[in-house]
């Protein structure tokens, strides 16, 4: 179980309804892969923060890019390499990265992969 508290203006405070209250989910259902291409759904977003779910097709990724905030990603299905910061680390289901602002990382799937995404921005 992981608990995660973050406290935001309500009026700049977006959630999708795709969770449904009282209802347990896996977040990997919540999102399906799209032939050869990366999906995105929102879940939560407001000026400060992003929650948002992604499903790599197998031999798609990230390019090496820099996050505007600290992020962590956990892993929820499938397996990833995580470049970061010149250093490459296998990420399986159920684990979790953190990324710092700024940090310079990729995203490559190994196979199909889905994934998790915290990032606030500061």
């Amino acid at each position: 179980m992981i608990y995660t508290e973050i406290i935001l203006k309500k009026e700049n405070f977006t959630m999708n309804n795709i969770i449904k209250a009282g209802q347990p989910t896996e977040l990997k259902d919540l999102i399906s892969y799209e032939e050869g291409s990366i999906a995105n759904l929102d879940i939560a977003h407001a000026d400060n923060m992003k929650f948002v779910l992604m499903a790599f097709d197998e031999g798609t990724g990230l390019t090496p890019h820099r996050a505007p905030g600290n992020a962590i990603l956990t892993a929820l299905e499938g397996k990833a390499i995580i470049g970061y910061e010149g250093k490459d680390y296998e990420l399986s289901a159920g684990e979790s990265f953190r990324f710092d602002k700024n940090g310079l990382h990729s995203v490559t799937a190994q196979g199909k992969f889905k994934m998790s995404l915290l990032l606030v921005i500061e």
